[in-house]
């Protein structure tokens, strides 16, 4: 009997090892025989060792069969510290949750016309990331007026951006975790058609000194200037009736905050 768990836990480690059904040219994939279809993904538990430029190709050869290249799995590139460039093709259509999860070399991003998808936590802990661009063909992003940002057409949410983001003032509403981990911006406008900030919005911004919440606001999602280290100041309007939980959580330099009366719900 201990034999047979010592083999049942020696194949498991196996498995856990090998995350991926193939490599070809130095990139990990996972295979779907029924659609011949493949998914960009990591070499083992997390343990990414991807590095330099990486070009995906629109479709793979393996074992005789030709797959397309239709998805960046989950945290496919997370942790790759050395990644300083990627070329997505356009037969990908979806980027996976974590998928560039502190990449924190990569300078820039191009989505390309077919991703329709992106996962939460997209471009998370990108400390380096200053250069964000949607082809203009995409029918569900853009990166309107040259923003270096990603946003959502149909609703006007800006859904990831980087250190050198503007804010447009077509954009509505800053999506859950849009900045999170973005530690070299030390500014940012939010224009009057904001009128929400999501959840975890500016966590871990340590270098942002100051913001000015515009009066359009309603409300400020859970930790959305959590770990904003450097903040020592914030205006928060009237307009506000809501304050998420650990707001600002970690705010280290913030000695004093005036919380309007129009604030409801803390």
């Amino acid at each position: 009997m201990n034999k047979f768990f010592l083999l049942l836990t020696l194949l498991c480690l196996s498995l856990s090892a090998r995350a991926h059904d193939a490599e070809v040219d130095g990139i990990f994939y996972n295979l779907d025989a029924a659609n011949k279809t493949a998914t960009v993904t990591y070499d083992g538990e997390y343990n990414n060792a991807y590095s330099g430029d990486v070009v995906i190709p629109e479709t793979v050869t393996y074992d005789g069969i030709t797959y397309s290249v239709t998805s960046l799995g989950n945290y496919c590139f997370y942790g790759c510290s050395r990644l300083t460039s990627i070329t997505i093709p356009n037969s990908v259509t979806s980027l996976g949750v974590d998928c560039f999860r502190d990449c924190s070399s990569l300078t820039a991003i191009t989505i390309p016309n077919s991703v329709t998808s992106l996962g939460t936590g997209c471009f998370a802990d990108c400390s380096s990331l200053e250069r964000m661009v949607v082809d203009a063909a995409n029918p569900v992003y853009d990166s309107r007026e040259d923003c270096n940002a990603i946003i959502h057409t149909s609703t006007n949410e800006l859904v990831a951006g980087c250190k050198n983001s503007q804010i447009p003032n077509s954009v509505t509403s800053l999506g859950e975790g849009c900045f999170y981990g973005c530690s070299g911006l030390t500014s940012i406008t939010i224009p009057n058609s904001v009128t929400s900030v999501g959840d975890k919005c500016f966590s871990g911004c340590s270098s942002l000194t100051s913001i000015t919440i515009p009066n359009s606001v309603k409300s400020l999602g859970n930790t959305c200037f959590g770990g904003c280290s450097s903040l020592t100041s914030i205006t928060i309007p009237n307009s506000v009736t809501s304050l998420g939980r650990n707001c600002f959580h970690g705010c280290s330099s913030l000695t004093s905050i005036t919380i309007p009366n129009s604030v409801t719900s803390l």
